[in-house]
């Protein structure tokens, strides 16, 4: 008579292999995921970049997109003292340059990351695009630059002052 099936060390043998490979893929899943989450604030803060200079083409007017400590409240503002990680607004910017007055419209919202690090090289609290699509910065320099860092690992998000926005690897 002929018994099918697998004996116990051929078993445990499997057991073994398979813990081996899954104790190798772990910390390469980790690393996946902090790149994934990376990849998700830096897009949404091109993103933001790139809305605001698209709205201040389509509108005709200046399109501001700055830092807010409560971007979700029913009242956002824009934020001297807060950090572009809690969030940040994007909004037509009719009145006082990077404020947020009662007569303009926001646009969009974000309401922050509280893993990743965003430091502003060149932005202070804001910048805003022209109706011809050029960026107005917060300096003389020719690249506004934030830098988001997460676990170690960073973008930086660079805006020309044709308000053209690229990215580059670099470390916190």
């Amino acid at each position: 008579m002929l018994r099918r099936g697998f004996t116990l060390v051929e078993l445990l043998v499997t057991m073994a292999v398979g813990a081996i490979l899954l104790a190798i893929a772990i910390p390469g899943y980790g690393f996946l995921v902090n790149a994934s989450k990376l990849a998700a604030v830096t897009n949404e803060l091109v993103f933001a970049l790139q809305l605001a200079r698209s709205e201040a083409v389509k509108r005709g007017q200046r399109v501001t997109v700055c830092k807010s400590a409560n971007a979700l409240n029913p009242v956002p503002a824009c934020s001297s003292t807060g950090q572009w990680q809690q969030g940040w607004l994007v909004f037509v910017d009719f009145g006082g340059r990077g404020v947020v007055d009662s007569d303009d419209t926001v646009i969009h919202v974000y309401g922050g990351s509280q893993n990743a690090v965003i430091t502003a090289i060149n932005f202070s609290q804001f910048a805003s695009y022209m109706p011809t699509g050029r960026s107005e910065g917060s300096s003389w320099l020719p690249n506004d630059t934030m830098r988001v860092c997460l676990e170690g690992h960073a973008r930086k998000v660079i805006v020309n002052k044709l308000g053209r926005v690229r990215l580059e690897s670099a470390a916190c």
